[in-house]
């Protein structure tokens, strides 16, 4: 049984390195990478945010001013094309993502009732919560 779980791991992993959603957020995170004005927006936030932390750390609180800074770029960043491209890619891979999350672990969660929506054993109340045709077993049935 080992094996066979390995193999749909990495058959799984092939997939996902195939998609769609990761194809574009390769795409947008090159794009971006290529915009000058996106990395020195990026370079910007990240030393505005550097600044704030040190603040933090020294057990002071961060001025308005400090405050206000960090609010300014990174409104400016969310502006951004390339970035909000590369934003929006990456919140749908991650959304991809979290969906084979949720299955695998509702999958393993219910695995211990002995029910199984994946040959359809179990009666439409059961593999709790809310049934098989809840997707309460992980497989969205």
């Amino acid at each position: 049984m080992t094996n066979e779980i390995i193999e749909n791991a990495q058959l799984l992993a092939d997939a996902i390195a195939r998609s769609s959603e990761l194809a574009e957020l390769h795409s947008m995170e090159d794009a971006m990478a290529a915009d000058p004005s996106a990395q020195q927006l990026i370079a910007e936030l990240q030393k505005a945010q550097e600044r704030f932390m040190e603040v933090q750390q020294s057990g002071q609180e961060p001025s308005e001013a400090d405050k206000n800074a960090v609010d300014e770029i990174e409104a400016k960043v969310e502006a951004n094309a390339a970035i909000a491209a590369y934003m929006k890619a990456q919140d749908r891979f991650t959304e991809m993502l979290d969906k084979v999350n949720s299955i695998l672990a509702g999958a393993i969660a219910n695995s211990s009732d002995g029910c199984s929506c994946a040959d359809n054993s179990c009666d439409p109340g059961g593999c709790n919560p809310g049934g098989c045709g809840s997707g309460g077993c992980g497989c969205g049935n």
